[in-house]
């Protein structure tokens, strides 16, 4: 099949909208991915530090 203007085109659309599938995907994973820092220190004991000033 010879290559034809309007398939680049429809084609060079395609890739973007999947782009941009891929990058609203990565978001919403790292999104959900975020670290709870109070489950990570859940078990930690608490430090004081003291501050000379």
């Amino acid at each position: 099949m010879p290559d034809t203007k309007r398939g680049r085109e429809r084609k060079g659309m395609k890739k973007q909208e999947q782009r941009r599938r891929r990058e609203i995907e990565r978001a919403m994973e790292a999104r959900d991915h975020e670290i709870d820092l109070d489950a990570v220190y859940e078990d930690e004991e608490e430090l004081e530090i003291e501050l000379d000033r």
